[in-house]
């Protein structure tokens, strides 16, 4: 695979998580029919189980983070009295925090796809990415037909 398509691969997986589901929703590699379509062995969804608990704390802490620092920052915009510098140094804290997770997220990822062949790992993207489409396409009918597309699923933690 091609370091442009390996880059995009992890940037739709990334976005994904990203959007607080997990490839495919939850653990895909428990996913009977995922593991099956991916050919997986029962050694390699051993290993990204490791991934995913060994990550899961950290993911956990940093979203967490992340949610703190967005609270520091409505309350110093609801704040008529705050300065401009405080509030844009909250920002960059925001930012900095939502950046640390994604990262943190992507590296999972990437440790994950190191266990999986690059065909297996070629359509998990495929189906993640057929997933986007569906779901998008849906969502234009709702839109279409006047209705209001369902709110996303509850977040659930990595």
């Amino acid at each position: 695979m091609t370091r442009v398509s390996f880059v995009a691969a992890l940037a739709v997986l990334a976005a994904a998580s990203a959007a607080n589901a997990q490839p495919l929703d939850g653990k895909w590699w428990k996913n009977p029919n995922v593991a099956a379509e991916l050919s997986l062995t029962q050694d390699q969804s051993a290993e990204i189980e490791k991934i995913f608990v060994r990550s899961r704390t950290r993911l956990i802490d940093l979203r967490a983070d992340l949610e703190k620092k967005q609270l520091d920052l409505q309350v110093a915009m609801d704040d008529k009295t705050a300065d401009r510098a405080s509030v844009e140094k909250k920002i960059e804290s925001v930012e900095n925090a939502r950046a640390t997770l994604q990262k943190t997220r992507a590296l999972m990822l990437l440790d994950m796809k190191q266990v999986l062949k690059p065909a297996q790992w070629e359509k998990l993207v495929q189906k993640q990415q057929e997933r986007r489409e569906r779901m998008q396409e849906r969502r234009q009918r709702m839109r279409d037909d006047g209705e209001r597309p369902m709110p996303p699923p509850p977040r659930r933690p990595n």
